[in-house]
């Protein structure tokens, strides 16, 4: 085999008990039990370290239908655990202008304070914007 051919990962396995087995790049065949709000389907084009093996959610998006532009989302959310990793807990995954950030649950009811703020804050543009629309200062 050439050494810059990639290796090609198997496709995970289902097995009859519910468990799923991942060939992975450190340990071999692995059985993972997924939590029930897991939604990958743990495929990996190239075999993955144990570690970095990831249970995830579907991502939930604030969504917002507006008159003047349509649909858009502003900001995703899931859960994700890495069950093999360092931190094995599960952390609420949000979308952030610099990547995603993998948060505990004071920080994110810290985000969700923080949003709720500069939603009032842009109700408060809102209002200003229709002063100064209307010929205000």
């Amino acid at each position: 085999m050439s050494e810059d051919r990639p290796i090609v990962n198997p496709q995970p396995r289902r097995n009859a008990d519910g468990t799923t087995t991942v060939t992975t790049l450190d340990a071999g065949d692995i059985r993972l039990l997924c939590p029930s709000w897991c939604r990958v389907r743990h495929g990996y084009l190239y075999p993955p370290a144990k570690a970095d093996i990831a249970h995830r959610s579907e991502p939930e998006w604030a969504l917002v239908d507006t008159a003047e532009t349509g649909p858009t989302s502003l900001v995703e959310v899931g859960l994700v655990q890495w069950p093999f990793g360092d931190h094995r807990q599960v952390f609420l995954d949000v979308a952030t202008d610099d990547g995603f950030k993998q948060v505990g649950p004071t920080a994110a009811r810290e985000i969700a304070a923080a949003l709720r703020a500069h939603a009032d804050h842009i109700d408060a543009m809102a209002a200003k914007l229709v002063a100064i629309r209307a010929g205000g200062a």
